[in-house]
């Protein structure tokens, strides 16, 4: 089989993605290191090849390839799950010769420009490097009015990394300074956005794009403690009102068009205020990350597996599209939850329990042993996602303990809202 390079899964699409490949006629190659994950997860990556590097590094990436050619050789193509890792697949594609997603793709992972595409539907958005940072170039003032302040964050960056807020009246020294505190490289060519911040609660619009049709999935709402993400609730129609759900719809289908997006999936993400949605991250090439294939499937009584090989080779133009999943019409399945726990304060992982007997799927991120940060910087915060019916997941969440070298802890999590 011809083998396609993957570059970013996460650990409850990694116990279906070997499959869903194999199943379309691919063997998948994964730059990833299976000993950081646990469980089914690991397992499936166990079985798979695997190139051990840390993908946030580029250079790393890069220099791994370039010491394992066997990887690339033969190889028919490089994706991931990852949209905002697309560039750095785009610049492996034209290196090896490889298929990858399609270029609009490519370009959406910039946030400035989705908000440069599709102004009406974005809050107001200002793009810069790390050395205009530097040298005082970013006025937080340009972006007019903002009652309720700035929120700064990396153009191509997921799950709240570097992301930070600004107080109203923010001067050009309070970006620098902000950027120097940054848990991320100071790198100066690294492509920054400034946007005014909009609070309210976090909706998505997922579905995908084939020749041009957009077909929208499901909205889902997801509950956050600061930047982490700590939930999901799937679907999450009855929560957003009619008139918000269609401009969240006109926003994707006007970016679509404007951009010329062709074939892919999509995990739109909008912040409602006073009734107004705006268009945060558009995640185009993509699923949903956390558990949300596997709301999908329960939600719509498919199969994870059938998703994901509708999912990858949809963003693949040249491999040939896996049959389309029999989705439900939007908003007619049946209630899902998901809960992305981690630990007030973070700290070490010696072990969790969850309830015995439940009916939910529970997938772990962190080895036993393994480190999160404290839950509210990120989703890097994830210590495991515990997903079902609604019903299900509302009982049993209650019942999961984190244990650490001090004990055993509640985990951390808020139900959307």
């Amino acid at each position: 089989m011809k083998k396609i390079i993957l570059i970013g899964v996460n650990a409850t699409s990694a116990k279906y993605v070997p499959q869903a490949l194999r199943s379309a006629g691919f063997e998948p190659v994964f730059l990833a290191d299976p000993d950081a994950f646990t469980g089914r997860s690991a397992h499936s990556l166990r079985d798979c090849a695997c190139l051990p590097v840390n993908i946030q590094d580029r250079s790393a990436v890069l220099r791994a390839l370039a010491d394992h050619p066997s990887v690339t050789e033969g190889a028919f193509a490089v994706t991931g799950l990852y949209d905002e890792k697309f560039p750095l697949i785009a610049e492996i594609a034209a290196t090896y010769d490889l298929h990858g997603p399609e270029p609009v793709a490519v370009r959406l992972a910039a946030k400035d420009e989705v908000a440069a595409l599709i102004p009406e539907f974005s809050p107001p958005t200002v793009r810069f490097t790390g050395a205009e940072a530097a040298r005082l170039a970013v006025d937080p003032a340009a972006l007019g009015p903002v009652p309720d302040g700035y929120v700064l964050k990396p153009a191509e960056q997921a799950g709240g990394r570097g992301a930070t807020r600004l107080p109203r009246g923010a001067r050009p020294a309070d970006v620098r300074d902000a950027l120097a505190a940054s848990s991320l490289p100071q790198d100066p060519t690294r492509s920054w956005v400034l946007q005014a911040d909009i609070r309210g609660p976090l909706f998505s619009l997922e579905g995908y794009v084939s020749d041009g049709r957009i077909v929208f999935i499901d909205f889902s709402q997801r509950g956050r403690i600061a930047w982490t993400e700590v939930s999901n609730l799937l679907p999450a129609d009855r929560r957003l009102p009619r008139d918000a759900q269609e401009r969240c719809k006109a926003a994707v289908t006007a970016l679509v068009e404007r951009s010329g997006f062709g074939q892919g999936y999509f995990h739109c993400e909008f912040l409602l205020q006073d009734g107004q949605p705006y268009l945060i991250d558009a995640n185009a090439g993509r699923l949903g990350g956390g558990a949300v294939v596997e709301q999908l499937a329960l939600s719509h009584g498919l199969d994870p597996v059938e998703i994901l090989a509708h999912v990858l080779t949809l963003g693949l133009p040249a491999a040939g599209t896996s049959p389309e999943p029999a989705y439900r019409p939007l908003g007619s399945g049946r209630a899902t939850l998901s809960y992305y726990y981690g630990l007030e304060g973070g700290g070490r992982i010696t072990s969790v329990s969850v309830p015995e007997g439940g009916r939910c799927f529970h997938t772990r991120v962190v080895p036993d042993g393994g480190r999160v940060g404290p839950v509210g910087t990120g989703d890097s915060a994830w210590i495991g996602m515990l997903t079902g019916f609604a019903d299900d997941v509302t009982r049993d969440i209650e019942g999961v303990v984190v244990h650490t070298p001090d004990g055993p802890r509640p985990a951390a999590w808020v139900a959307p809202s």
